[in-house]
């Protein structure tokens, strides 16, 4: 079992309401003296995102886009942490900043057990981009991708038909 899987079977059942609960609460906090118009956007999407994924309790989908959601806020919050705290500013400024820094450490955490939720709601491991079949030019679908090609022609062959008759 890979370490992941183990680290997975050992995680406690969270509701998805507690973990988008704790990470607006997070946000809000973040907003009040430090966030900027980014931190808001790409934070409150994410959390819509979550909203749905508890009013759609079958939906595989929403669940899925709030992990994507998640793990893009992560990237998001790096880089509006490293481009606007600088350490200095008042005692509002820099709660906020810690609160952004206290949800960017969770994330990675609720994301763990959003996939975890993901995978009790039936999601598959691996992400298909395309069809898994291949249909051939006469419209006939098959799962085998050499199932149209031809065999190429023996060498009595090749020289019979170079021959002109």
């Amino acid at each position: 079992m890979p370490f992941y899987g183990m680290l997975l079977g050992v995680m406690p059942s969270i509701s998805i309401k507690l973990i988008v609960l704790i990470h607006w609460i997070l946000v809000v906090w973040a907003l009040v003296g430090f966030g900027t118009s980014a931190y808001g956007w790409c934070n409150i999407t994410a959390l819509a995102i979550g909203i749905w994924a508890i009013a759609d309790r079958q939906s595989v989908d929403a669940l899925f886009m709030f992990i994507m959601m998640q793990l893009f806020s992560i990237v998001v919050d790096i880089v509006i942490l490293a481009v606007y705290f600088d350490g200095r500013g008042t005692g509002v400024y820099k709660f906020s900043a810690a609160m952004c820094i206290i949800n960017l450490i969770l994330k990675p955490f609720s994301s763990v057990l959003l996939y975890q939720m993901y995978r009790d709601r039936g999601g598959e491991y691996n992400i298909n981009f395309g069809p898994t079949d291949y249909q051939d030019l006469s419209g006939n679908r098959t799962n085998d991708a050499f199932s149209g090609v031809v065999e190429e022609d023996t060498e009595d062959e090749k020289s019979e038909s170079l021959i002109p008759k």
